[in-house]
């Protein structure tokens, strides 16, 4: 009976192009779409002279 189990790794078939193509756009997308959140989440730095026309300071 302990003869019958088989331990081998299945054998799995290497991915096609479209299956690559698929996993590395699905990876880049996700890059992508954390990239947009994170604009919107991290504030950009205003320019200097934005900073001193907020603060009233003009020379």
């Amino acid at each position: 009976m302990a003869s019958d189990l088989d331990f081998s790794p299945p054998e799995v078939p290497e991915p096609t192009f479209l299956e690559n193509l698929l996993r590395y756009g699905l990876f880049l997308g996700a890059i992508f779409q954390l990239i947009c959140v994170l604009a919107i989440i991290v504030p950009i730095p205003k320019s200097h002279e934005a900073t001193r026309l907020a603060i009233g300071y003009y020379k």
